[in-house]
């Protein structure tokens, strides 16, 4: 599954300049939109955002303007659920002051927890589940004397919105959506049931995409799916990533979240064969118990995990290589947590998504005895972060006073002088560029120093 890039949720306001409704006559319509979660929501938001555009929505972050609020949410963490009903409960008031304003919520929430939603919150007017975002515009239109919100929510297992592409970006990268749903069944994730079966979208409709965004200014693309190296539809993942490195004007291709059970010679191949494609592999392991892996209903061991990782490293000398740790899973043994501790030993990952496990209602897990209480849990997490931290300092330290090109994002806020980039290892690096610079150029530098997790280089 795509795991958040953050540590506990993260919330960001998701907003998209549009043109005016064309609509002679007619004050302009507005919308806010806030989004919780992994790197899919933010994508589904800004595909929501651009069907908002077409019906002449422009956005707010003023929520006391805003016609149209919507919240995307996630349930893959138990604080994620509770953060964002508490933001919906905060915005309620606006739709008690205002009555027709429109309070929808979107994502996996919808899905998963639509009567905790209308029984905590009864100002919501609207739900509409992942698979169901091309419906909007539908919804919208419905009278709103119904005395039940409207809703639209189930899998659908025909719908990877071909033909639909987000709203065009100002950034220079950007995600692109090859695969929704999963067909594994990890025991801790509720991804299968909120998000429904696997199904791949047609390489042609991606790379229309791709040329979309890349027309928009976009140089580098992230791949999404739950399990995107799976991604199979008139091609392989390992031809797709050779069919997008002949893209003009595409400088870098990154991929989240592969399973490591399709992490094959093939794609290995690929990824050393396509230089647009970067050295960084993020590849969830979860424990590095072979036991607890099992019971996770993960699909490999630990010895086949480090088999990939070797695999990885043959083909690509440069990797980085970061991953996914729960910490506490049911019946986990002190001699567990040892094994996943000698597993990060054993890789020495660039960087980790570190958490404490939490039951998700409705998967195999839930109904699972915990074994261990919190405290020993977040003593667990405890040893796994500081591990981490010391193997990220390591693995930033060895690239003291070596040559790399970073992808320039923007600026520094605070001193506009020194601008910010990411390798293509995808490690962080501030530089004084001496010349004028803009964001979507590559830049060589020589790696200076490091300042916690930040690399400093000089141009």
């Amino acid at each position: 599954m795509i795991e958040p890039q953050w540590m506990g949720p993260r919330v960001r306001t998701v907003y998209f300049w549009c043109l005016m409704s064309p609509t002679v006559g007619k004050p302009p319509k507005f919308y806010f939109l806030e989004t919780y979660g992994c790197q899919m929501n933010e994508y589904d938001s800004s595909l929501v955002s651009g069907l908002l555009e077409e019906r002449g929505y422009r956005p707010t972050q003023d929520l006391s303007l805003a016609d149209l609020i919507l919240v995307n949410t996630c349930s893959v963490r138990e604080k994620a659920e509770t953060t964002a009903l508490e933001k919906l409960r905060s915005i309620a008031h606006h739709k008690r002051r205002r009555p027709g304003v429109r309070l929808g919520v979107l994502g996996c929430m919808a899905e998963n927890k639509r009567e905790t939603i209308l029984e905590r919150i009864p100002e919501v007017d609207l739900l509409l589940g992942p698979d169901h975002y091309d419906r909007l515009g539908e919804v919208l239109d419905r009278p709103r004397s119904l005395a039940m919100p409207i809703s639209a929510l189930g899998p659908d297992r025909n719908q990877t919105y071909e033909g639909l592409f987000p709203s065009a970006s100002a950034n220079v990268s950007a995600f692109v959506a090859i695969q929704r749903g999963c067909d594994f069944k990890c025991a801790y994730c509720i991804v299968p049931t909120t998000r429904g079966p696997e199904r791949s979208r047609p390489s042609e409709d991606i790379l229309r995409e791709v040329h979309h965004l890349v027309g928009k200014g976009v140089v580098e693309i992230t791949l999404l799916g739950q399990t995107v190296n799976a991604w199979r539809a008139d091609l392989s993942f390992a031809d797709l990533l050779r069919r997008l490195g002949q893209v003009d004007g595409l400088k870098r291709i990154r991929f989240t979240s592969p399973h490591p059970r399709y992490f094959t010679e093939s794609v290995c191949q690929a990824m050393a064969e396509v230089p647009t494609v970067c050295p960084h592999v993020h590849m969830p392991v979860q424990s590095g118990s072979t036991a607890v892996l099992r019971a996770m209903r993960r699909q490999y061991t630990r010895d086949q995990y480090l088999t990939i990782v070797s695999r990885i490293r043959r083909h690509l000398p440069t990797a980085a290589i970061t991953t996914d740790i729960i910490a506490g899973f049911p019946g986990e043994t002190e001699l567990d947590h040892r094994d996943t501790l000698s597993m990060m030993d054993a890789v020495r990952f660039d960087a980790s998504f570190m958490f404490a496990y939490s039951p998700r209602p409705g998967t195999p897990a839930a109904d699972l005895p915990e074994t261990i209480d919190a405290a020993q849990k977040q003593a667990r997490l405890q040893e796994i972060i500081d591990l981490q931290m010391r193997h990220t300092f390591q693995r930033l330290d060895e690239q003291m006073g070596s040559n790399t090109e970073i992808l320039l994002e923007g600026p520094n806020r605070r001193e506009p002088k020194e601008w910010f980039g990411k390798t293509p290892q995808f490690h962080k690096v501030v530089v004084r560029p001496e010349h004028p610079c803009v964001a979507g150029q590559i830049l060589p530098v020589r790696i200076a120093a490091r300042r916690g997790q930040v690399l400093w280089g000089q141009a």
